[in-house]
């Protein structure tokens, strides 16, 4: 939780003149401000002897990060699409089904190998660089633009998963778990899978 800049700015103001923090925490919620708001004011300073109150590091925005970052994650959902797309594909072929041969129509896996030999080399280079940057200055992963674009990929690739679970018991209750149906599902399931669990465990590197 982040607390309004004035205070943000109150916390330090009154840290610098020497108060103490439980007294200046007692104060602030006296005034009406909650516990949340109170401990990240004042977690936004540290107390150095002799000197003003030193902020914490806080979190950047910047065109260039917003660019990469926005590049990487639409590369990640072409890559995540056309490889669900490839699979599918390649089910309808192996298990075609008679009532709608249509679905092993050659075309669609063309344009979804098209797009996989597009979208991976945008999302390997880019992640790639955006890792090499932030090992060479660790302050690269406070972008603020980086992390609202992975809590959004962590949250499209749960709602994938959400769905999908639900898909795969209505079929069940409606008596139409095919096989050619189940493979899919485990298609859909293994690659929204595989994306929150990769950036979720980068979540929680960042957060120890």
């Amino acid at each position: 939780m982040r607390a309004p800049d004035a205070l943000t700015a109150y916390a330090r103001e009154a840290l610098s003149r020497g108060g103490s923090r439980p007294a200046i925490a007692s104060a602030l919620r006296e005034a009406g401000w909650s516990e949340g708001e109170i401990e990240a004011a004042l977690h936004a300073w540290i107390d150095a002897p002799g000197l003003p109150p030193v902020p914490r590091p806080r979190a950047v925005v910047s065109a260039r990060d917003a660019f990469r970052h926005g590049l990487m994650f639409f590369a990640l959902g072409m890559l995540a699409v056309n490889l669900n797309l490839l699979v599918f594909g390649l089910i309808d072929r192996w298990l075609p089904d008679p009532l709608d041969p249509d679905l092993a129509d050659g075309a669609a896996l063309r344009w979804a190998i098209a797009g996989l030999v597009i979208a991976y080399p945008v999302w390997a280079l880019t992640s790639l660089g955006l890792a090499r940057d932030a090992e060479r200055d660790p302050g690269q992963r406070r972008g603020a633009v980086g992390r609202w674009l992975t809590w959004g990929a962590l949250f499209l690739a749960a709602t994938t998963l959400l769905g999908n679970g639900v898909a795969v018991i209505a079929g069940f209750l409606g008596g139409d778990l095919t096989p050619t149906f189940l493979l899919k599902a485990a298609s859909v399931g293994i690659i929204a899978g595989a994306i929150f669990a990769y950036y979720g465990a980068g979540r929680r590197e960042d957060a120890e």
